[in-house]
Order: structure tokens, then C-alpha cells, then sequence
């Protein structure tokens, strides 16, 4: 398949478009890192103290059909941090 009609966006900003990455200077680059890093758990925390993601929307450039995509965080220490619930 052909990546000429998809589009990625990474905290509302267009990186990925008409089948090449838009680099659009170090100023952006310094905002998204801000983005992702905002998001992120702290060093010594045993839990997100904030409800902040880092939104990736990603567009194939179909018509006609809908997708959806989970993620999940499945690092060490989320493991180990949820390793002792029950179901």
C-alpha cells in the first residue's frame, strides 16, 4: 500500500504528509518534545498525577471506512505498578 494520502499528526501538528515527513524548523521540534514530555511519568512517581496524553492522530486517506486504535502503556514499571491487581 501506497503511503501517498496519509497523514500523521503528533500533538496537533502535521509531521507526516503526501507520503513524506513535514520538518518544519527546531522550534517545532522543541514544541513537540514539550508535548511528549509533559505527558510522560515522573522519575519517582508510582502514578500519572495528571490526566495529559500525547495525541497521535493518523489519517491513511481512505474514504468509506473508520478505524480505531488503542494503546496502551505497557512499560516495566505500568507492569509493575498494576501487577498486583486481581481480575
Amino acid at each position: 500500500e501506497s503511503v501517498d494520502k496519509m497523514s500523521l499528526t503528533l500533538g496537533g501538528r502535521t509531521i507526516f504528509n503526501n507520503g513524506q515527513f513535514v520538518l518544519e524548523g527546531d522550534a517545532v521540534e522543541k514544541e513537540l518534545s514539550g508535548h511528549m514530555a509533559d505527558a510522560q511519568l515522573g522519575e519517582h512517581d508510582d502514578f500519572p498525577k495528571h490526566q495529559k496524553f500525547v495525541e497521535i492522530g493518523v489519517d491513511f486517506g481512505g474514504e468509506g471506512s473508520n478505524v480505531i486504535v488503542l494503546g496502551s502503556d505497557l512499560t516495566k514499571e505500568y507492569v509493575n505498578v498494576n501487577a498486583d491487581y486481581r481480575s
